[in-house]
């Protein structure tokens, strides 16, 4: 059994490696918009209506 995951894993090590490449950019990439949108979290605009 072993033997047959040790291929697999030769067989499929580009496709095994873009994956975990892919998946760690995405990663990345959300938690830098997470941190840069908890930052830049701002007051409320609020709009009062006149009294005209």
């Amino acid at each position: 059994m072993f033997n047959s995951f040790k291929t697999w894993l030769q067989d499929n090590k580009e496709k095994i490696t873009t994956s975990v490449l892919l998946l760690l950019i995405i990663s990345i990439s959300f938690g830098l918009g997470y941190l840069v949108a908890k930052d830049s979290s701002r007051a409320p605009i609020i709009i009062e209506k006149s009294g005209n």
